[in-house]
């Protein structure tokens, strides 16, 4: 894959395309299904809101960063490309078309033959960040504990599931609590293709600073394994957030924060330590 022209990391993380993704990264990469085209978004400064831009492979390299055509004129974030390459998932505050409400909420442009068609609503019960798909779409989300029965009064934030069906996203579920531990902050999650694990970033009791990056996996029936971190090797006194995978699944990428305000940086590293924590997890 043309992204591997670099260093690869092994199990000590690499700055990821530092001369052409930047210091403002706010989500992970989002690459098409031939890889030619990567996705990202930045956080807002100045005047400008956060965006999502995107590069191409062309005659052997990257071109340069071009803001997607979709994005620019509002706050935009964190793309998630689905598995088929059809649907792009992302967070905006653009109006709502079905009340002219500007708050954030999760929408979607459908692939055409000459680029992303027109910005949709995704629509209730869906939340309002990080979208993370499935290869069979169930949609992994952040959202606001307000709109669960579950959820407790001390998280103003939470991960919710929710799988489609005969093309529509069904009631959400809050996932359990020991993945949205009362009292800590548990946020941007991505969820595995085959929904067998779920990465995430919390500040609960053990991390090492702001946020460390956590990993649970899925044996079915709503039935997770206890979070785990992801060690040392990974997590810093910075915070880590925005995890993902390449599209062949060898390296994780995420993000982590820096002594300047606002600025954060892209990694990645083997994925291998995904199979080595999964020998010892205990599920509940």
């Amino acid at each position: 894959m043309y992204y591997f022209d670099q260093t690869k990391p092994n199990k000590r993380p690499l700055l990821f395309f530092p001369g052409i993704i930047k210091r403002l990264i706010h989500s992970s990469p989002a690459f098409t299904k031939d890889s030619n085209e990567v996705y990202w978004s930045t956080v807002k400064h100045g005047d400008k809101p956060r965006t999502i831009y995107y590069a191409k492979y062309q005659d052997g390299s990257w071109s340069d960063v071009q803001t997607a055509d979709f994005s620019g004129d509002y706050d935009d974030d964190h793309p998630f490309i689905s598995h088929d390459g059809k649907t792009l998932f992302f967070a905006s505050n653009r109006p709502s078309k079905i009340d002219d409400e500007r708050k954030l909420r999760m929408w979607k442009v459908e692939k055409t033959d000459i680029g992303w068609g027109e910005a949709q609503e995704v629509g209730k019960p869906i939340g309002m960040w990080t979208p993370s798909l499935t290869i069979n779409n169930t949609l992994y989300y952040m959202d606001s504990m307000k709109n669960s029965s579950e959820g407790d009064s001390k998280n103003q934030i939470g991960i919710f599931r929710s799988e489609l069906v005969n093309g529509e996203y069904q009631t959400s579920q809050l996932l359990p609590k020991h993945i949205n531990l009362e009292g800590s902050l548990n946020w941007c999650p991505y969820i595995a293709p085959d929904e067998s694990f779920i990465l995430f970033s919390s500040n609960r009791e053990g991390s090492s600073g702001e946020g460390d990056l956590y990993i649970s996996f899925y044996s079915g029936n709503n039935k997770w394994s206890e979070a785990v971190n992801l060690g040392k090797d990974i997590n810093t006194k910075y915070q880590e957030r925005f995890p993902g995978l390449s599209p062949d699944g060898n390296y994780l990428f995420f993000t982590r924060s820096c002594d300047i305000p606002d600025r954060h940086e892209l990694y990645w590293v083997d994925a291998k330590i995904i199979e080595q924590i999964k020998k010892t997890v205990i599920f509940k």
